[in-house]
């Protein structure tokens, strides 16, 4: 049986619900009985906090943070004894959950089959780029959030896409003989436009503010889509390896995201009706109240971060379980049972 050591590296990191949201797509794969390599009980989640890369592939290798941050939604570290115990709790009571809540549910049917036919083409690319498509008995996983995802550019790691030119690395995985990685908040906004109907592979057009990692990823894989986009100014220019022309027209946006949160934007912008925040904060009231929030336009940030998190799987950890992977509705809602039962402690 393999051991799945996962970590969430950058700074901060002390509100990330990444390592809950791992522990919820491990445990229902486990659903699935001996056909899954790997149990929840003999994986590790943990919070790095640090703003250099050196630090997070330190922890791949030896697995010991100094200083471990606080989870917000705990008070207290990963390895001690309340976040246990309380994740444990969260992810018992979300797992009772086995559907989709119907509000979290695409009513875009055309789209979600076509992302289920491609769930089966995973294993091939990954077999085509020579990734390891079974589970070696001790695995390093990581995210990596702001300032890291930059960072990384070394020819001991190997790149499955073209996250690395691109400077928009924010998934590891460390098999036990060789570092490699992938950049995936591109294809998660993707992912979380099409649920929405957003027809990108017909020339949709998305409206970007920002020019770091997330922006770059983004916009390349819109581009590789078959959307078009439109750059607005932000906080930074953003260049990515790959000559394109941004769209001048008057045309209404048909996805906006702003990665610089600036708030303020003009009106071609602030018209679009499907927009994403990227960011989140933690949430309160009971469970009706939190989806409402999820309603809410701009979408809030677990969107994109469930849909990244379900491609780091699909692409990199594990392409062998891609057809057995939650929908992003099901984890959703599952995430926020999850979350709820932690606030219900906090």
């Amino acid at each position: 049986m393999a051991q799945v050591r996962y970590a969430i590296c950058g700074h901060p990191v002390s509100h990330s619900l990444s390592p809950l949201l791992f522990g919820l797509v491990i445990s229902n794969l486990e659903k699935f009985g001996r056909n899954i390599e790997f149990k929840i009980k003999k994986s590790k989640l943990e919070l790095v906090d640090t703003s250099a890369i050196e630090d997070a592939l330190g922890w791949g290798y030896a697995g010991h943070t100094p200083n471990p941050p606080q989870w917000e939604y705990t008070g207290a570290p990963f390895g001690k004894y309340r976040t246990e115990a309380l994740v444990q709790k969260a992810l018992e009571a979300a797992l009772e959950i086995e559907d989709a809540d119907a509000r979290l549910s695409s009513s875009f049917e055309s789209e979600l089959e076509e992302q289920e036919v491609q769930s089966h083409s995973y294993l091939v690319q990954a077999q085509l780029k020579h990734l390891p498509t079974h589970c070696l008995e001790n695995e390093v996983w990581l995210n990596l959030t702001s300032p890291l995802k930059h960072q990384l550019s070394s020819e001991a790691v190997s790149t499955i896409d073209d996250s690395m030119s691109l400077q928009s690395v924010n998934a590891l995985r460390w098999d036990g003989q060789a570092w490699w990685c992938a950049g995936v908040d591109g294809s998660g906004v993707v992912t979380v436009a099409q649920y929405h109907g957003v027809q990108v592979g017909k020339g949709a057009l998305l409206g970007v503010v920002g020019g770091g990692g997330a922006a770059r990823g983004t916009v390349d894989a819109w581009l590789k889509a078959g959307g078009t986009v439109r750059l607005f100014a932000g906080k930074r220019l953003l260049e990515i390896p790959l000559e394109f022309e941004s769209d001048d027209s008057d045309r209404p946006l048909d996805f906006a995201i702003d990665f610089d949160g600036q708030g303020e934007h003009d009106d071609a912008f602030s018209s679009c009706k499907i927009r994403l925040n990227p960011r989140y904060k933690i949430l309160e009231g009971d469970i009706d109240s939190r989806i409402e929030h999820l309603l809410g336009t701009p979408l809030d940030g677990r969107w994109m971060l469930v849909a990244q998190h379900l491609e780091s799987w699909r692409r990199l950890w594990a392409p062998q379980y891609a057809a057995y992977l939650p929908s992003i509705g099901l984890l959703l809602t599952q995430l926020v049972h999850a979350e709820t039962v932690l606030n219900s402690y906090a």
